[in-house]
């Protein structure tokens, strides 16, 4: 008997590519690669109709042009050309990408390379070599870009997102003091990413803000960090001050 044709599998590639897309808007190419991979595969083993696997077919070719062409996709593989019209092929190659990508942070993993100087007794003598091992991963992640795959790795480990929390920040701090004030934000936006709710974060932003003489920047980063805490006091101070620069 023929396999009916289920129209909830071919909503369900849908799906599944349109987070891929999103994967690429934020930056996270291998967790782009992975759902790629994952709807391609579904793709193979999905019975459809000739009208449905065209329209597919012809989504995952733009896809597949529009991720090459991606700038953070580029810094990492370089220049790649996919196969079009070819799914199997595109899988295996695909599946290359994403191996290729984990022998590099395992390589880069092996440096042994410190966490970070100022590390606190209390979350070194409370991290296991378990934790540690994370740490390094989703710092090596976070330094390219791909923030979802930071988070998959980290998981529920609060240890571990402590200490991210910490070494992001403190990054952040001493390249704000060095006056690499594009290099603060972004270490405080990773910090921010597994942190949403720390207001501290967010007026360490305004204030390397600040210190670019970017006003209208740091008067939505410190609002962001009221809106967490309305009666942060210092958030409330900061953003007074901005104020009167901006009047």
């Amino acid at each position: 008997m023929t396999e009916p044709i289920k129209r909830d599998d071919i909503a369900a590639i849908h799906k599944k590519l349109d987070e891929c897309k999103l994967h690429v808007k934020r930056n996270n190419v291998y967790s782009c690669l992975s759902s790629f991979k994952e709807a391609m595969e579904k793709f193979l083993h999905t019975r459809m109709l000739p009208v449905d696997e065209k329209d597919l077919l012809k989504i995952i070719n733009e896809f597949q042009y529009d991720l090459s062409h991606s700038a953070t996709f580029k810094n990492i593989y370089g220049p790649v050309t996919f196969a079009e019209n070819d799914i199997p092929t595109a899988v295996d190659f695909v599946g290359q990408l994403l191996q290729l990508r984990e022998d590099e942070i395992q390589a880069e993993m092996l440096e042994d390379k410190p966490l970070q100087p100022d590390d606190t007794a209390d979350n070194a003598s409370a991290m296991g070599e378990e934790s540690e091992t994370r740490i390094r991963m989703a710092q090596t992640l976070l330094d390219r870009g791909d923030f979802g795959q930071a988070q998959e790795t980290l998981g529920n480990d609060d240890v571990a997102l402590a200490m991210i929390l910490q070494i992001c920040n403190s990054r952040g701090i001493v390249y704000r003091k060095a006056g690499d004030h594009d290099k603060a934000i972004a270490e405080y936006r990773k910090a921010l990413y597994f942190h949403p709710d720390d207001e501290g974060l967010y007026y360490n932003v305004s204030r390397a803000y600040i210190e670019k003489q970017d006003w209208n920047a740091a008067a939505e980063a410190i609002q962001e960090g009221l809106k967490v805490n309305p009666e942060f006091r210092e958030g409330k101070n900061l953003l007074a001050y901005i104020k009167k620069q901006l009047s």
